[in-house]
């Protein structure tokens, strides 16, 4: 069933149950997009179908479920309620954690405990109007901050909000703290253009949450911020891919190319459950996402791609486990699982493999959440983490 974006031209509609490898079609001028193209058709949904990729979780046997998804729990945390948001750390950062690992187990297998916990902790955050005062002097990163936990607070709540179970009011309550909170650092806030992070990687985690909300309440409007930024982030890329205000961090520049393409990746999901291809979009000179991710990949393997932008030898820390149980490279299981054919796709895994880490189940905010168990093919995951 395609879905129209713009005069001629037309998505095809992916759902995330198997995630097969798109199709090949020609490409989207991404100048060519238009708000009204561009419409949320499946409200309530963020980063996957629920009951599609359950089917395929529960089909599996529960040793190979629980290799993509973690093993069952019999309890989850009861997070204290954080009410400041500051500029030097994530708040609620274990909060964050909770709701990803529980929002996996209910999606492998509907386990009403995960529900609750996800339930439970937000409708107090809720009561008690949390994250939503902000520590003097008030930077961008309170607000990058904030972002960082709200995604996954968004899509764990997107995975359960339907769950018949769930008192209506409960999720109302959440729901409009989530909307004042989400509005307040997003749309509604006034940013200087002219300042990088209005246009770097915070501003493409700032309008992932601000997208995956309105995927989530049907707002189209919001829905369109992530996709307009998708656009603008394809322009400001060079021929090469790199993106230059990610690339001007000297040692950190391959670091922030993948933290920019972190964003972007959930920006093209959670498109794809509504039915568009971010991932076929190119820019006015023809390229697309695949190009930063070459040379993301190509800066891995040979510094002297750097070169051009500095001097600075990498640190590429990023392709293994970080502190606080979150892999940056998450973001790779969904794009492994769009293109598993592609030559990109066996580079950057035997890159992480040889100087990092895949085993276990992949978890980071950036990407929204446990991608192992909302993206990877069964198969080839559990292949991997058994050798």
């Amino acid at each position: 069933m395609p879905s129209r974006v713009a005069a001629g031209l037309t998505f095809t509609l992916v759902l995330c149950l198997s995630l097969p490898a798109l199709s090949a079609d020609a490409p989207v001028a991404a100048s060519a997009l238009a708000p009204s193209e561009f419409v949320v058709t499946r409200p309530g949904l963020v980063l996957v179908d629920v009951a599609a990729r359950r089917a395929v979780l529960e089909a599996l046997p529960e040793a190979e479920r629980e290799a993509l998804c973690g093993p069952p729990r019999q309890s989850w945390p009861r997070h204290g309620v954080q009410r400041n948001v500051g500029g030097g750390a994530q708040p609620a950062q274990t909060l964050a954690l909770t709701m990803m690992h529980a929002a996996a187990s209910y999606l492998a297998t509907g386990d009403p405990d995960a529900r609750d916990g996800i339930i439970s902790n937000l409708l107090r955050f809720a009561e008690a109007d949390a994250l939503s005062r902000m520590t003097e002097p008030v930077t961008v990163n309170h607000f990058y901050n904030l972002d960082r936990t709200l995604l996954p607070i968004v899509t764990g709540l997107a995975m359960v909000h339907d769950d018949p179970a769930l008192a209506p009011d409960e999720v109302a309550t959440i729901r409009a703290w989530l909307d004042r909170l989400v509005r307040r650092r997003g749309p509604d806030r006034v940013t200087n253009p002219e300042v990088a992070s209005s246009r770097n990687n915070h501003r493409y985690l700032r309008d992932s949450v601000t997208m995956a909300w309105g995927a989530f309440t049907g707002d189209n409007a919001l829905f369109f911020e992530g996709v307009n930024r998708y656009r603008l982030a394809l322009e400001q890329m060079r021929e090469d891919g790199s993106l230059p205000l990610e690339t001007d961090r000297g040692r950190d520049a391959l670091f922030y190319q993948r933290h920019a393409i972190a964003s972007l990746v959930a920006m093209a999901e959670i498109a794809a459950v509504q039915g568009y291809d971010l991932y076929a979009l190119t820019s006015e000179a023809g390229l697309d996402l695949h190009q930063m991710v070459a040379f993301l990949v190509a800066g891995i393997d040979d510094p002297a791609v750097l070169a051009p932008y500095t001097k600075a030898p990498q640190d590429l820390g990023f392709l293994d486990w970080r502190g606080h149980d979150r892999h940056y490279m998450a973001w790779f299981e969904a794009y492994r699982a769009r293109f598993p054919e592609s030559p990109l796709t066996a580079r950057l895994a035997a890159q992480i493999e040889a100087r990092g880490s895949l085993d276990g189940q992949l978890v980071d905010e950036y990407a929204g959440g446990m991608t192992t168990c909302l993206y990877a093919d069964p198969m080839t995951r559990v292949a991997i983490s058994a050798e």
